[in-house]
């Protein structure tokens, strides 16, 4: 807590020689809390500690103060802090507006009833499961909590005055003017005439009891209700001049009197009070979780004692800031400390008498040595013993002094080492007696101080510490520049790293394993065994400062006091444990200290604490109340699903810690990305992952002290990014099932459609068969064979070669397009020219046709149905010009358009009209099945392209509307765009 507290509370009266009272820590304006004015103080469910001040209502984690805002409020000053049974936090201002919080805010809890906004004053209110109970001086309000604030009943009591009320659990008690009191629930609520009257009282609950007493100056006695009932204690023994302000209640045994200079320690059943927090006017005082009291005062700020159990005594109030510099444990009861000014006392812990030492001025006590033997204590300033104030001998004996085996006194000095003979024998001025210890022989000197007198001088060099071994064989005496070693049998041995460097030791102590530890002043501790070097412990192995004061040793740890804090270090294990720390002592400033048998005594800049030493802090879990996660300014609960495209994520989280609340680091590790822990200091409480893959995680986040001593329980968030849509398993099942329903039905409608154009093509084919049959039909044959013979008869032979000729040609050309369904009207135009010239040759000189041929392409570019055109032109001849009498004409067009082909067949014949009725006439006539064909062609080809065949068949009339012959029109679409592997 040392960057958290920084100075101390205690300031001591001059004349209260013998006042002890726990160490207590101040927060400072405006480092910490941003106002020195406190009404009212809570400690919740969660461990935070919450401030009702008069620029508001704070919440305290241990590190930092934060501001609640209003969502409506008529002023920012704040009191009557209180939780009702789900752990909601209400609070009142000064004009009658209440509050609870919800979503970090202070909401106003209005009141629409006029009968409470037209109270002139609210006194107080409590909030239990179901009801908000409101008291002014006039009437009690139940208010119905579920219905919004709607007036269940008003209890007024017969004198008005309602002076307090207050709940435990949903036991509600108020107390009116002249001895009226209210209790709810009850067998019949109503208020009810008590004989003990008060004039202004305060009441509090404990968890067990509800307390009452009377407030001000009077000293009435104190009542109690439990279950209804009420019960007169005593009064306490607070003395009457001071004014009383509140009560509080830190735990069932705990209740506090808050006065005007100071806060007592009550047992109501008694009526003794205790000061325990002096010289303050303190409105409240509440407990952590972790032991810590907190003492709200009405102009001076927030204090906070970590345990009542560290007493801070003032041995010298009369010498202004109470430094000690050293102190030493002699028996169960007295201690010896000296101060910085020089001045030494002997002080009994157990009735807190002190002697002290008449000692002239002189800079502070440097070491304080306790010989158990002669039963005299050792100091810089001289010898003393226990008894008197009057020192038994007054000599600056310079750092630090031990005794030989006969008696001798061992000096390291300012500026030498030497040994002087027993001050405590009748001749102090005389030769050490050497007898028997070679070691001085060697090292003797003449005329050091005085003529005459020799002493052993093993160096003139300014040394810092001396220390006796435990087996009395040798000793240590550590000097500005090495560390030696010398043995009473004559032999001197240097220590020195194992690099030979040069050792320079601060202080030197033995353990009970014989192991030598030198504390240093800028390279921590070295532990030496047989004069070598085996561990050093500093800053990079955990010790706050490589600059040692002191060491200790108990149960086999050592326990070292650096100008940091004061630490505990398993040898074996290494593990260093921060003792200020875990027994909220590290605000202090310790100079020196002593392992009492029962007790930790501490020599500080602000006097003597001692802690009863327990072994085991008050709480060693980290409250770590929740972790809250936000992704797109919407707040997600565990197991959330985040979608693709919103993958950000960002954690809150905050430990509570009031021990060593800058100790406190976090670990972390977001399972799914990280495969090891990291950490963060207790400044920040914030975690962000962007873009996060799609996954399952989980944030696993523990708080813990640095010092091994505290930690929380593992928090964990769990939380899964979801894969794209189009990842998502229904997704791919969809679509799956989509295609393969697609894929069924294109292949059922492949399968039709090959089916059905493979039917198309037999039929196509078929047509085809037809369409030759049309054209090699056996009465077609006959025509040209009884045409071939009649120009045999007339001798006609090259006309009969011609025929044959012609006849053989179209045999052939009808065969070669049998396999082919499309050909180039080239091919189609010679076809029809062979037909047509056969027909002309039956006719003889009758009949007549033209073929006009009008194109922007070749003939032979442009392609269309093969054997399409012949059938049109054979019933044109039939079926229009056979029947005619005269000269026999047919024509036959072909234009070129850009979407095809249009084929213009016009015959001067006997029309459609005349054909028929001919055709009715002789009905045993084989029928033709050529215009059948035609048309079942053109359809197999218009249901296989998409570009379609149209024809038209019209009546041609003169004037006098005599048919003049049929014109047939045929459009055939560009087949070259469409292409069908037929």
């Amino acid at each position: 807590m040392k960057q958290l507290f920084f100075t101390v509370l205690i300031t001591l009266l001059i004349g209260q020689i013998n006042a002890q009272y726990p160490y207590t820590q101040k927060f400072t304006f405006p480092a910490q809390l941003p106002t020195q004015v406190i009404y009212d103080m809570l400690s919740d469910n969660k461990g935070y500690i919450w401030v009702a001040t008069d620029k508001g209502l704070f919440r305290f984690n241990g590190r930092a103060f934060v501001k609640i805002p209003f969502d409506n409020t008529s002023m920012q000053s704040v009191s009557y802090l209180q939780k009702d049974p789900e752990g909601n936090i209400w609070c009142m201002n000064f004009y009658k507006e209440l509050f609870t919080i919800k979503n970090d805010t202070l909401r106003n809890y209005y009141f629409n009833d006029k009968r409470i906004v037209n109270e002139s004053v609210i006194v107080n209110y409590v909030a239990t499961k179901k009801h908000i109970w409101l008291a002014s001086l006039e009437n009690l309000y139940q208010i119905d909590k579920a219905t919004g604030k709607t007036i269940k009943r008003i209890y007024s009591p017969e004198y008005l005055g309602i002076t307090s009320i207050v709940k435990n659990g949903e036991e509600v008690v108020a107390y009116g003017a002249k001895g009226w009191i209210f209790k709810y629930p009850a067998e019949k609520v109503e208020w009810i005439k008590t004989p003990f009257k008060y004039n202004d009282i305060r009441m509090m609950s404990s968890g067990k009891y509800i307390y009452g007493a009377q407030i001000g100056k009077m000293r009435l006695p104190a009542f109690t209700v439990q279950k209804g009932r009420v019960k007169l204690t005593k009064p306490f023994n607070i003395p009457e001049d001071i004014l009383v302000f509140h009560f509080a209640s830190t735990s069932e045994n705990e209740q506090w009197i808050c006065t005007q200079t100071g806060a007592y320690l009550w047992n109501v059943e008694t009526g003794n009070a205790r000061l325990i927090f002096p010289n303050q006017s303190i409105t409240d005082i509440v407990k952590d979780y972790q032991g810590n009291y907190w003492i709200s005062t009405l102009d001076n700020g927030l204090f906070v004692c970590p345990s009542l159990n560290n007493k801070l005594y003032s041995i010298n109030p009369g010498s202004g800031f109470d430094n000690l510099a050293k102190v030493t444990t002699i028996n169960k009861d007295t201690v010896v400390v000296g101060s910085t000014k020089g001045l030494l006392t002997t002080f009994n812990i157990q009735n807190e008498n002190k002697l002290h030492y008449k000692l002239p001025i002189a800079t502070e006590i440097q070491f304080i040595t306790y010989d158990s033997v002669d039963k005299v204590i050792f100091t810089n300033r001289g010898i003393i013993n226990l008894q008197s104030p009057n020192p038994i001998l007054v000599e600056d004996y310079g750092k630090s002094v031990i005794r030989d085996f006969r008696k001798n006194l061992i000096v390291a000095s300012y500026n030498r080492t030497y040994v002087l003979n027993n001050p405590l024998g009748s001749h102090i001025n005389e030769t050490p007696d050497t007898t028997g210890i070679p070691l001085y022989s060697h090292y003797m000197k003449n005329n050091i101080f005085r003529p005459g007198l020799r002493i052993p001088v093993f160096r003139n060099a300014r040394s810092t510490n001396i220390l006796l071994s435990k087996t009395k064989k040798y000793f240590w005496i550590a000097y500005y520049d090495d560390l030696y070693r010398y043995c009473f049998s004559d032999s001197t041995f240097v220590v020195r790293k194992n690099n030979n460097q040069k050792l320079i030791a601060r202080t030197l102590y033995e353990t009970n394993d014989h192991y030598l530890l030198a504390g240093t002043s800028n390279e921590g501790l070295y532990v030496i065994q047989n004069d070598k070097v085996i561990k050093r412990f500093h800053v990079g192995n955990g010790l706050k400062s490589n600059n040692v004061k002191s060491i200790k040793e108990r149960n086999g740890k050592i326990w070292v006091n650096t100008d940091e804090s004061l630490q505990i270090i398993d040898l074996k294990s290494g593990i260093i444990t921060n003792l200020l720390d875990e027994y909220g002592l590290g605000g202090l400033t310790v100079n020196d200290f002593s392992l009492h048998p029962e007790k930790l005594l501490l020599a500080t800049t602000s006097g003597l604490v001692i802690n009863d030493y327990r072994g085991k802090p008050v709480n060693e879990i980290i409250n770590f109340p929740s972790i809250k996660a936000l992704s797109n300014g919407l707040e997600l609960s565990i197991n959330s699903s985040l979608s693709a495209d919103k993958n950000n994520i960002s954690f809150f989280f905050d430990a509570i810690q009031y021990k060593s609340p800058t100790n406190l680091n976090y670990r972390y590790k977001l399972v799914g990305l990280d495969t090891a822990w990291k950490v963060l200091s207790y400044n920040i409480g914030t975690l962000n992952f962007y873009r996060l893959s799609p996954g399952n995680y989980d944030l696993k986040i523990q708080a813990y002290d640095i010092n091994g001593i505290y930690e929380s329980e593992l928090k964990s968030f769990s939380f899964k990014v979801l894969r794209p849509f189009w990842q998502q398993w229904w997704f791919i099942l969809l679509i799956t099932g989509i295609s393969l329903g697609i894929g069924y039905i294109f292949l059922k409608f492949w399968s039709k459609r090959l089916m059905l154009r493979q039917g198309l093509k037999e039929r196509l084919f078929k047509s085809q068969l037809v369409a030759i049959r049309s054209q090699m039909n056996p009465h077609f044959i006959y025509n040209v064979l009884n045409t071939v013979q009649g120009l045999l008869y007339d001798n006609r032979k090259t006309e009969v070669g011609n025929l044959l000729g012609n006849f053989s040609d179209l045999m052939r050309k009808t065969l070669q397009s049998s396999d082919k369904q499309l050909q180039s009207l080239r091919e189609e135009i010679e076809n029809l020219t062979l037909y047509l010239e056969l027909e002309k040759a039956r006719f003889d000189k009758d009949f007549e046709y033209k073929i006009e041929i009008n194109l922007q392409d070749d003939v032979a570019d442009l392609i269309i149905p093969s054997m399409l055109l012949q059938p049109f032109a054979e019933n044109a001849v039939k079926h229009g010009l056979m029947h005619k009498a005269g000269k026999k004409e047919l024509t036959i067009k072909f234009i070129q358009s850009l979407d095809g082909l249009d084929v213009y067949i016009e015959d001067n014949g006997i029309g459609r009209k005349q054909s028929m009725q001919i055709n009715q006439r002789n009905k045993n006539k084989p029928q033709s099945f050529a215009t059948k064909a035609i048309a079942e062609r053109i359809e197999l080809f218009n249901r296989l392209y998409k570009l379609k065949i149209r024809h038209d068949v019209f009546d041609r009339f003169d004037e006098l509307n005599n048919s003049t012959g049929t014109a047939i029109h045929l459009f055939i679409p560009k087949y070259d765009k469409e292409r069908i592997n037929l």
